[in-house]
């Protein structure tokens, strides 16, 4: 597991230093000259957060050509307006010069193609920060999850709010897609609360005056209205006094009004401290050039190869952090992290991680994972950050409610559950958070009326397609296939064996004979697979979408085994259980998909931490990833499971791929 990814702040890229200037055969040719010199392109200068970019690229090439041993070069180029044919002049003329690599924030997505493609085709890597070309050539794009953003936005406004009320927005230009987005994700998140009613959607089209308009007309219309997303900031360039009605139900001190927006703009950091705004979303400019010279940096000299998307993170600005934000923006000196937007009152964070039942195996190594993240974070600081294992001997949905409520009665900040039951755990979950303890689910989720904060878990489906190429790889791509699934009609298998028969509907030479159910019953289980192997002696693969039948150990099922055996049918099976790794060892299984059981704890401790203490945001599903087992690796993962640490990663099932 990898804890960075869920952080907020953008961690700086650790960069390799390289021995020598002299030119080297494997020296990139960008290099030869020892200098490294980017073009750094916004949408028009004389932008106060362009020039903050700006100066986050001076710091980043000046840290660069300290280090060594290159001299690190950040060119500010651009127009005066945002003009896309002149920003196209601006690149071409960057292109002339002889520039090393490009960082642009595009005018147009359409009208960057060519400027961007052209740069590419002289030998100038181009990577889009902010605003992006997606149909260009460009290496990466740096810029916010607008989508998240509207969820953090939505969280912002619940913390202060509550979870009832009326709600109006404010957008720009309507259909602007980075707009429509954070809207989507604002809209998202509070549809989990039912008591919030949004009331109205206003648009100011980017038109200062027209803003402060029509929010004016809304707060006449809905004078009972309780918050406010303005899903940019531009009401708020008219200043002080421009929404009379507004300010008024803003500072009431009963009932007021709630109030969040986008951006960090010094502006707004005023109305916060003034209490006209509760919350700000905040994209990270000063890291748009820091992070882009750092990025290309990384791409020419330590051939770093980056995702389409790379997020930049946000910054969550509330009452208790703006004080430093403001200082930041005073000092254009954006290298400390943010404090937390929401710090613990009592300085400790006590997350109860709470599994089906207690001594089952792999939610026993989900709870090292929670108790080695509770470690981490405590040694990290300033915070003590507890991990409590809570729950029930038996896996019952009564009794697992019980155990929330007592977490819930016992003050701690957060909760971390597998439901035993969907709808069952929906009434605790949403009693939890009404009690303003933030819930998330992993390994099982609850029903879709639970106000959880996300889902942490395993495609399922991803997991089906990895076994069919698993069993692809293992028996060819002719022969006969059986499944064994377990309560016929369960969500979590039903995916899995989705994806499988998807996978290898791509061979017509496969063929699916039966699926056969055990009831999650481990008898049931032998008794079905051997009944199968009677029926269909030529069969060349198993499926198992559970292990039930592997827990009946050795010699239960005769047939199987010696068809295993033999050499003439293959098998792979769902989870990565040490008693499925004696199998694999064995030769009677031939690859395994694996949850990550240990992540179970260890993640869902960093997310709540960071939740609750930052106001990250997640989108509605997280992908814990899984964990794909063969014979090159199977004894990396018996390690794991002896030793308990689970930190490094797996080896590759297929090394040299």
């Amino acid at each position: 597991m990898k804890k960075v990814l869920f952080f907020v702040t953008l961690l700086v890229l650790t960069l390799a230093p390289v021995a020598s200037v002299a030119v080297a055969q494997d020296t990139p040719k960008a290099l030869e000259d020892g200098k490294l010199t980017i073009a750094w392109i916004p949408k028009a200068l004389n932008n106060p957060v362009f020039e903050l970019g700006r100066d986050g690229c001076f710091a980043a090439a000046k840290e660069l050509t300290e280090m060594g041993p290159y001299e690190v070069e950040c060119l500010y180029l651009g127009s005066v307006a945002s003009d896309m044919a002149e920003q196209a002049r601006v690149m071409a003329d960057a292109v002339a010069q002889g520039v090393d690599a490009i960082g642009v924030s595009c005018n147009s997505d359409a009208g960057c193609v060519e400027p961007i493609n052209s740069a590419i085709e002289a030998g100038i890597p181009v990577m889009t920060w902010d605003s992006d070309s997606p149909e260009s050539n460009r290496f990466t794009y740096l810029g916010v999850s607008n989508y998240l953003g509207g969820r953090a936005a939505g969280d912002l406004l619940v913390r202060t709010m509550g979870t009832e009320g009326k709600v109006a927005l404010l957008t720009g230009v309507p259909g602007a897609p980075n707009l429509e987005q954070r809207i989507q994700g604002f809209k998202d998140f509070v549809s989990k609360y039912p008591g919030i009613e949004i009331v109205t959607t206003v648009a100011g089209n980017d038109d200062i005056n027209l803003s402060v308009q029509v929010v004016e007309e809304t707060m006449q219309t809905n004078p009972d209205l309780d918050g406010w997303f303005f899903v940019g900031l531009w009401p708020i360039f008219a200043g002080r006094g421009a929404m009379p009605l507004f300010e008024e139900a803003a500072l009431r001190a009963e009932d007021d009004l709630k109030a969040i927006a986008f951006d960090t703009l010094p502006v707004e950091l005023e109305w916060l401290q003034a209490d006209l705004l509760d919350g700000l979303v905040g994209q990270k400019y000063w890291g748009w050039g820091y992070d882009t010279v750092h990025m290309i940096y990384d791409n020419i000299v330590n051939g770093k190869q980056f995702a389409s998307f790379t997020d930049s993170g946000m910054d969550i600005v509330t009452d208790a952090n703006v004080e430093a934000m403001a200082a930041a923006w005073a000092n254009s000196d954006f290298t400390q992290p943010l404090p937390p937007a929401f710090p613990p009152a009592d300085g400790k964070f006590t997350i109860a991680w709470i599994p089906k039942a207690l001594n089952n195996p792999v939610f026993e190594l989900g709870r090292e994972g929670c108790f080695v993240a509770a470690a981490e974070l405590t040694e990290m600081g300033p915070y003590e950050v507890e991990c409590l294992y809570v729950g029930s001997v038996a896996s019952d949905i009564a009794e697992q409610a019980r155990v929330m409520a007592d977490a819930v009665a016992q003050g701690v900040d957060a909760i971390g559950v597998s439901c035993n039951e969907p709808t069952g755990c929906v009434e605790p979950i949403n009693s939890a958070v009404a009690a303003g303890i933030p819930v998330m689910t992993w390994d099982s989720d609850a029903a879709a009326e639970a106000q959880r904060l996300t889902y942490l878990g395993v495609s399922n489906y991803d997991g089906g397609v990895a076994a069919g190429e698993l069993l692809v790889r293992a028996m060819g791509e002719e022969g006969k296939v059986a499944l064994l699934t377990g309560v016929p009609g369960a969500a979590n298998l039903e995916q899995r064996i989705q994806g499988f028969k998807d996978y290898v509907a791509q061979y017509p030479g496969i063929e699916i004979v039966t699926t056969v159910a055990c009831n999650d019953d481990i008898n049931l289980g032998v008794q079905v697979v051997e009944e199968t192997m009677q029926t269909n002696p030529d069969l060349d693969g198993w499926f198992f979408v559970g292990l039930w039948p592997i827990f009946a150990g050795r010699g239960a099922m005769p047939l199987f085994e010696e068809a295993v055996l033999n050499g003439d049918m293959k098998a792979v099976a769902f989870d990565t259980l040490p008693v499925e790794l004696e199998w694999l060892k064995d030769g009677l299984l031939h690859g395994l998909v694996g949850q990550k059981y240990w992540g179970w704890g260890y993640d869902t401790m960093h997310m709540l931490y960071n939740h609750v203490i930052y106001g990250t945001p997640y989108e509605d599903f997280t992908n814990s990833g899984m964990d794909i087992v063969t014979i090159n690796n199977v004894d990396a993962m018996a390690t794991a499971w002896e030793t308990q640490d689970f930190t490094q990663p797996l080896p590759p099932a297929f090394p040299g791929e």
